[in-house]
């Protein structure tokens, strides 16, 4: 995550004009452009210099040497947790979600496609509604592959044909006759049982066992949210392709290439969005986001509590979003599921 530094209060008034007026026009932004833009009463050269300090601390940049400036992660981190609470979403928007959503939620998995399409749309982002509708199956069996260095993959094989993997770090490199005993352990304590009983049975293990062996099971007990949670059905919705002329960084390989390698690949969208269950609102954005290949793009999710549709709603997409709108809408859809139905 890249390091926070102080900045004085005009500092933070001035970097946060400039993100606002970034995220409209989508083009970098020169001090004469700020100080018309919003009536400044400074010099060029004074909003020059503060604008200079900012950019030595690290939240701007000049994408050229003749160019404005731009935020970089630390600005947009700073202009979204500037951002507090939003408020209530104004009527329009509000007649808009109920219009779109409907009135019935018996069937969560149209909800979950309106919902996502919802969002996409109205952000001209990736629309993203993850939704956990019940047990999830029982273990058919866990596969260790390991990758370079101490990294490795572990595949939980469900018995109706599905399959769960995540990326894990398992401290060190194992020889491979290790890596085999490990699984072989784990499948003689999880095999043929309910997902939702696999995480204490491997605790089980952690209690009684040592070595090596041991080592390995606890790294795959952390993440043992995301792999025997109850499954998770996930819809998504992006357009952006056929709406690039909307977006200029959605013509930028750097953000569109990620973007569509996300597309399709159920599992890469649920490592992304791993461990924002249940934590109301996150914002992830360029380096902060966990996932390798993502250091474009923000993650804005918003947890549903609870209820026939409990789950996720999110949006991924540029760096240059308007976050304002994104939370508006992902608390205003959230709470738009969660209206008791007549």
């Amino acid at each position: 995550m890249p390091e926070r530094i102080d900045i004085s209060p005009i500092e933070s008034e001035m970097l946060d004009l400039l993100v606002d007026l970034h995220i409209e026009t989508g083009s970098p932004v020169s001090s004469r452009t700020l100080q018309r833009r919003f009536r400044i009463p400074a010099s060029t050269a004074q909003i020059r210099g503060i604008l200079h300090r900012l950019e030595e601390k690290g939240y701007l940049f000049k994408p050229h040497v003749s160019a404005g400036r731009v935020p970089s992660d630390s600005g947009y981190r700073h202009y979204v947790d500037g951002l507090g609470t939003v408020g209530a979403p104004g009527r329009h928007l509000v007649e808009t979600i109920r219009t779109r959503l409907g009135r019935e939620n018996d069937d969560v998995r149209d909800v979950m496609m309106r919902t996502s399409r919802l969002i996409g749309e109205l952000t001209s982002c990736m629309g993203l509604m993850v939704g956990v509708p019940g047990p999830g199956g029982t273990v058919g069996r866990l596969r260790i592959v390991q990758r370079e260095g101490s990294r490795g993959l572990v595949v939980i094989e469900i018995r109706d044909g599905r399959d769960r993997s995540v990326d894990i770090d398992l401290g060190r490199r194992h020889r491979a006759e290790i890596i085999s005993r490990a699984a072989q352990i784990m499948n003689e304590r999880i095999a043929g049982y309910p997902l939702e009983e696999a995480h204490e049975r491997l605790l089980s293990f952690l209690r009684e066992g040592s070595g090596s062996e041991r080592e390995i099971a606890a790294a795959v007990a952390a993440e043992s949210t995301y792999l025997f949670s109850a499954d998770y059905n996930l819809e998504y919705y992006f357009d952006g392709i056929d709406r690039s002329s909307m977006s200029t960084e959605l013509t930028d390989p750097r953000v569109l290439t990620p973007l569509v390698r996300l597309m399709g690949r159920k599992n890469l969208i649920l490592e992304a969005l791993r461990g924002r269950f249940g934590r109301g609102t996150v914002v992830t954005i360029g380096r902060e986001n966990r996932l390798g290949g993502l250091e474009e793009l923000t993650l804005v999710t918003r947890a549903l509590p609870g209820g026939a549709c409990e789950g996720l709603l999110g949006v991924i997409g540029p760096m240059r979003m308007s976050y304002r709108l994104v939370l508006t809408l992902l608390d205003g859809t959230a709470r738009e599921l969660q209206r008791p139905r007549t």
